[in-house]
Parts: structure tokens; C-alpha cells; sequence
């Protein structure tokens, strides 16, 4: 996201836009010099009439490439303010290395590189520590042999980005999720596994209406029925309560205007 004031920045924080600058800027370049050579071709063409188009999205990749460089100064001021700081790059192809520059004359023009900047301002003893045998031992010679012979630990940024997107999945599942009281999987007879928080409130209200319609109609005759939606209403009720640290009774009380609805609104007219 875009850095307010780069003196109160991190090192990770001002390289990591800086990062997303250059990417968004590498685009837009592209995309100019795309349509710049499209356009000219239909010049050359003698078709300088169709270019009206292109000429707006070439200015629009102008004007972009414009804004990231604008954007990008005081941060690269602030890196040079600060005296510099470790930065680290992971080259990107099988066993790749992780380098302290681009400029490693162990690379070549056209290596491509993820920018590890969740390493920026570490200690570079630390990177090395990460990156274990993925240390590139051009940048960084003094590394201790024993952590030269470790697997590396490093993660490109698109990787942490990936773990953290699937770690917020988990838990907004979790926040759904229901057990019984004692974390095993809350089954019922009526309504078998129950896996979230939604069924269970559902399925509870569901439970103590039907229960009611069949005592209405033949008591003796559903009495086992009965009894079982009663029984599943109880073991929801107790998942309910433990998953919130409420007491029985206030939950009991909290989802009787809905059980009462539910009943008026389908229950109450069956024979």
C-alpha cells in the first residue's frame, strides 16, 4: 500500500511498495511500448485513422509509468537517507540461489528474481540463516559451512502472500465451524454431522418445532422421534454455548423467539 511518510517506514514496508511500484511499472511499459509499435505499424499502413484508440491507452501507460516513478523517489531517497540496508533476492529457477544483489556476477541479464523483501534491514547473518544452502556463496562467503549444507527456508513474497490468504480461509472457516463441546464432530441422529454454526442454529430451531408438531399429533405414537429431537437439540445447544462461552440457558433463551416463529410460520397449521 502506498507509504505516507518513508522516514517512519520499515525497510520491509518501503521495499515492498517499492517492489509492487516496479512490477506495476514493468506493465505499464509493456503495455506502451505494445501499442506504440501497433500504432506506428498502421501508420506505416497507412491506417493512421484506427490509431485514435491506442493513442489513449498508450497515454493512460504513459501517464502510469509516470505516476511510479513519482511514487518511487522519496523511497529510493529514504534507502539512500539511511545509508542503505540488506536486501536479498531469490533467483527464480529450480535451485536457485538467494543473492544480496541483482548484480551478482554469478547471474546473467536475462535471470529472473523474486524480491525477498520481507528480508529487507534483517541481518544479513540472519538471510543467511534462512536461506541455508540456497545462499549464494558469491554474496555472501563468510557463511558459516554447517548452515551452507541446511535446506533453505526461504519463501518468495508470493508464497508468504499465498500462506496467508490460505491461513485467513482457515480461520474464517474455523469461525463457522461447530464440534461438540469436547472438539470432536458434532453428530446427531436427525441430522447426522453437523459442520457449521449456521446448520446447528438452523437445526436446532428445526429440531424443537418438529418435535412439537409430532407431540401434536400423535405423542405416544412419535414418542422415540421425539425424543431424539429433543436429544439433538440438547447436544446442539451444548456445542453452542461451549463454541461461545455462553451458558445453556441464555442460548436456550436467545433462540426461543425463533423456534416459536418457526413454528407459527410452518408447524402450527399441519394436522
Amino acid at each position: 500500500m502506498p507509504i505516507n511518510d518513508p522516514t517512519t517506514a520499515t525497510p520491509s514496508e518501503i521495499d515492498e511498495e517499492l517492489a509492487r511500484l516496479d512490477i506495476e511499472h514493468a506493465k505499464a511499459n509493456d503495455t506502451f511500448n505494445r501499442l506504440t509499435a501497433r500504432a506506428q505499424g498502421l501508420v506505416n499502413d497507412g491506417m493512421a485513422e484506427y490509431t485514435t484508440e491506442l493513442r489513449s491507452r498508450i497515454e493512460q501507460a504513459r501517464q502510469t509509468i509516470a505516476e511510479c516513478e513519482t511514487a518511487a523517489r522519496p523511497l529510493e531517497a529514504e534507502f539512500e537517507r539511511r545509508g542503505g540496508w540488506t536486501r536479498a533476492w531469490l533467483v527464480l529457477n529450480t535451485g536457485g540461489h538467494v543473492h544480496r544483489t541483482t548484480a551478482c556476477r554469478t547471474c546473467f541479464p536475462s535471470t529472473r528474481f523474486a524480491w525477498l523483501t520481507q528480508l529487507s534491514g534483517h541481518d544479513e547473518a540472519e538471510i543467511v540463516e534462512q536461506a541455508g544452502k540456497a545462499a549464494c556463496t558469491e554474496c555472501y562467503p563468510s557463511a558459516p559451512v554447517d548452515v551452507r549444507n541446511r535446506p533453505s527456508r526461504i519463501k518468495t513474497p508470493e508464497q508468504l502472500a499465498r500462506e496467508a490468504e490460505k491461513a485467513e480461509r482457515a480461520k474464517a472457516k474455523a469461525a463457522k465451524a461447530i464440534t461438540a463441546p469436547d472438539g470432536t464432530p458434532l453428530r446427531t441422529k436427525q441430522y447426522g454431522q453437523i459442520e457449521t454454526e449456521f446448520t446447528a442454529r438452523r437445526s436446532y430451531i428445526e429440531a424443537l418445532s418438529y418435535a412439537r408438531l409430532l407431540t401434536k399429533r400423535n405423542v405416544a405414537f412419535h414418542r422415540n422421534a421425539i425424543a431424539e429431537y429433543h436429544e439433538d437439540a440438547q447436544l446442539i445447544l451444548a456445542a453452542l454455548a461451549a463454541k461461545h462461552s455462553r451458558t445453556v440457558d441464555d442460548l436456550r433463551a436467545e433462540l426461543a423467539p425463533k423456534v416459536e416463529a418457526k413454528w407459527n410460520r410452518e408447524h402450527s397449521n399441519w394436522g
